[in-house]
């Protein structure tokens, strides 16, 4: 991650800027899918901005990257999405930030299948207000 004159650059897409002094507006990739990169525990992850899913999702090769010992979780919970079903565990992340926006003690799941890293519901309640306008994603907090 990149500052400079407040805004943040990501070298892949999800290009995130500070918009105001609580606000951060996200650009959609070319596939039109919202992703950021945020910083979980110190590791750099990609995520895809997801309101359809109800929980901050980490994949296995995330969490390790995030410092999770993944063997010492228990993947019993089952879970049905769009992509699949499977099985996931539950953690807390303590630091989940993403630019300037950065919250302690998030409730996440890991899940046991491949799949993407999704910023859901967990995260984004903690908002103030999540709005897309222009085709760009805003959240304030």
């Amino acid at each position: 991650i990149a500052a400079r004159a407040g805004v943040f650059d990501f070298l892949e897409s999800g290009h995130v800027t500070r918009t105001g002094p609580r606000e951060i507006a996200v650009t959609p990739d070319s596939d039109g899918i919202y992703y950021v990169f945020a910083d979980v525990n110190g590791a750099q992850i990609r995520f895809v901005v997801d309101t359809g899913s109800d929980d901050v999702v980490l994949t296995r090769k995330d969490a390790r990257r995030a410092g999770i010992d993944v063997s010492k979780l228990d993947f019993s919970d089952e879970y049905d999405a769009e992509t699949g079903s499977g099985l996931q565990a539950d953690t807390i992340l303590r630091r989940l930030a993403v630019g300037p926006l950065a919250f302690n003690d998030v409730q996440a799941s890991v899940n046991d299948e491949g799949g993407a890293s999704l910023l859901g519901m967990t995260f984004l309640h903690r908002l103030k207000s999540v709005e897309i306008r222009d085709n760009k994603l805003y959240l304030r907090w």
